[in-house]
């Protein structure tokens, strides 16, 4: 559907955003990355489409099958260019005019992290990294800037010891409390599972009895969220802690772009108003 807020078009869940919200995008995702960089975070850019087995490799396709989406090429060996064409202009390529997949488009951002530190010892301090990433989720209905295909996700990850991944979530909540009090945006933290995995999955019900997840919601969206992901990630990519071949343990904040958008023009009525807000904190955090 058609987002209702000004300046803002999401038809089919793909955003385009006028001049106005992109400013204010900009604005919190600095916000977000000084905060990140202050707290000693070192920015990464890892690839925008990821190799299906590595994500295989992460347990992707057998948890959370359902928001895949994956990237092919046009098989101009055994289809006419004419016949591509044309169904370019019906909306859509038959499977036999595709080759098979071989990459996907990432449903989360700090998926490519954990690829890129895969088969490495860290040092002992760890490694504290933040990217802006593009996601792309297969979801069953689209809505405005609540629910898109393809959004932004601001995430500072920490990888290391257990110690190490519970301060880090320990910081990114009181900055993340912080910011939102400042700002004057009303959210309630929530204990939720990990969108990682599936709901019905024998690692739901582990999060059940101890909680891995928070999520920071306005209006019943979430906005923000606190993640441990224990030794997994580690023990599948086989990224080690100082010592005997300990796995690391991870734990990462996330920062959906687009839903906040849609949370502070929901709050303060217009862009200009929230602009002003974002703008004020910004300054009150740094001072």
């Amino acid at each position: 559907m058609t987002a209702t807020l000004s300046g803002v078009h999401a038809d089919d869940g793909l955003p385009a955003l006028d001049p106005a919200p992109t400013r204010l995008a900009e604005t919190l995702d600095r916000l977000c990355t000084d905060w990140a960089q202050a707290t000693g975070a070192t920015p990464l850019t890892v690839p925008p489409l990821l190799r299906v087995e590595d994500l295989a490799r992460l347990g992707v396709y057998e948890n959370f099958p359902q928001l895949a989406l994956v990237s092919s090429s046009l098989n101009v060996e055994d289809t006419s260019s004419g016949c591509l064409a044309q169904q370019a202009a019906a909306g859509r390529f038959t499977p036999k005019a595709l080759h098979s997949a071989q990459l996907a488009l990432p449903s989360s951002a700090c998926y490519g992290v954990y690829l890129h530190y895969q088969g490495r010892q860290l040092d002992e301090a760890g490694a504290l990294v933040t990217v802006l990433g593009q996601c792309y989720r297969n979801e069953d209905h689209y809505d405005g800037l609540r629910r898109l295909k393809a959004f932004r996700m601001r995430e500072v990850i920490c990888l290391g010891t257990a110690e190490q991944a519970a301060a880090h979530l320990e910081h990114s909540s009181q900055f993340i409390e912080r910011l939102t009090a400042a700002i004057g945006l009303p959210v309630r933290r929530h204990a939720a599972s990990d969108p990682f995995y599936d709901q019905n999955g024998d690692r739901a019900a582990f999060q059940r009895v101890v909680t891995v997840k928070h999520e920071y919601h306005y209006g019943g969206m979430a906005i923000a969220s606190v993640n441990t992901h224990h030794k997994f990630f580690g023990e599948r990519c086989d990224i080690t802690v100082p010592g005997e071949d300990v796995s690391a343990s991870t734990s990462c904040v996330g920062f959906g772009i687009e839903r906040w958008l849609h949370a502070l023009a929901d709050h303060f009525g217009d862009w200009s108003h929230a602009q002003a807000a974002v703008e004020k904190a910004a300054r009150s955090i740094s001072s």
